[in-house]
């Protein structure tokens, strides 16, 4: 806001100046326009920096600025180009600052302040507009409008990144930095509907942590924490790029296996197990961690997320009766 404060004031200095100049106004007021352009933006800054809510700070120097525009253009005689062009930069500004709200508050505050300031002037009106004003207005226009469209495009472009940055979090398991299950559901829809068009098989692995109840009851949940953290960077460690490892809940992990046969599924379980067989949770602690993991393949009576999940939480299921720290396909 500093910036473009200062560069609209810079700007909407010369035309006003040109009308003040060629109506024989008393130098008073052009020292006042002199402050408004070249001290103004200095103080609104510092006044929003040092508030304890500057966002509210800059939206009342945002009134004030439409105020300020108002005065100026009763000052002007209301000369048809340079208030037209003013006002319009000043309430859409305002629109984007603060959307409507703040456009109505700031309408209000000009009109407001540019009648009290035309009706106490004697209501001059001054129609014509000299080739001088004309050519100390055209760069308002013109510098003015393409600096608000580049800062415009700037913001835009911040928020873009902001929303994909929170969507990326919003998919994203916040303990293990793993994705979580809203992002699971969606690429196994999507895988679903992609072994609906071709001819291929993909696998969905269900993995379960044997006996973390007993963890977090003898060791304490921050034990448990750090055992999640250890399993999920084996789950990367022994997938590729394509594969979606995730936290389904609690201790269940789940690895979406896309173009993937079973006898290679097995190949990557063996991988995880052989990790989870050398992993501790602890240097003080002497507590054998297993997993128990289910393997189940996509089948065209799947209809949904539901019938895939169920298939290799059944295949789990199997593996744990069998004694866990087993391996079982279904």
């Amino acid at each position: 806001m500093y910036l473009m404060r200062m560069l609209g004031t810079l700007l909407c200095f010369f035309p006003v100046l040109s009308v003040l100049v060629e109506h024989h106004q008393p130098l008073w007021l052009m020292v006042l326009l002199g402050v408004n352009a070249f001290v103004w933006p200095g103080l609104a800054f510092l006044r929003a920096r040092r508030s304890a809510t500057p966002h509210n700070t800059e939206h009342q120097n945002l009134l004030l600025d439409a105020g300020a525009g108002g005065f100026w253009i009763a000052m002007m005689a209301l000369n048809p180009l340079p208030s037209v062009v003013i006002a319009t930069i000043l309430l859409s500004d305002r629109l984007a600052a603060g959307g409507l709200k703040l456009l109505r508050k700031a309408a209000i505050a000009l009109v407001a302040t540019g009648l009290f300031a035309w009706l106490i002037s004697g209501m001059p009106f001054e129609p014509q507009v000299s080739q001088r004003t004309m050519f100390a207005t055209l760069p308002l226009v013109a510098i003015y409008m393409l600096a608000l469209s580049v800062l415009t495009d700037a913001i835009s472009r911040k928020l873009r990144l902001k929303s994909r940055e929170l969507e990326r979090i919003a998919m994203m398991d916040p303990l293990l930095d793993i994705a979580n299950r809203r992002l699971l559901e969606k690429r196994i829809t999507h895988e679903l509907d992609t072994l609906n068009q071709r001819c291929r098989s993909s696998i969905l692995m269900f993995i379960d942590i044997d006996n973390f109840k007993e963890v977090n009851d003898r060791f304490g949940h921050k034990v448990g924490d750090a055992l999640l953290v250890t399993v999920s960077k084996i789950l990367h460690a022994a997938t590729r790029q394509t594969d979606t490892p995730a936290r389904l809940g609690g201790d269940e992990f789940v690895i979406l296996l896309p173009d993937t046969t079973l006898d290679e599924a097995y190949i990557v379980a063996t991988r995880i197990m052989d990790g989870a067989s050398v992993m501790t949770i602890g240097a003080d602690i002497s507590f054998r961690t297993t997993l128990s993991i289910g393997i189940a393949s996509a089948t065209p009576a799947m209809d949904d997320v539901t019938d895939w999940l169920k298939a290799a939480d059944d295949a789990l299921y199997r593996a744990k009766r069998e004694g866990k720290n087993q391996i079982y396909c279904h």
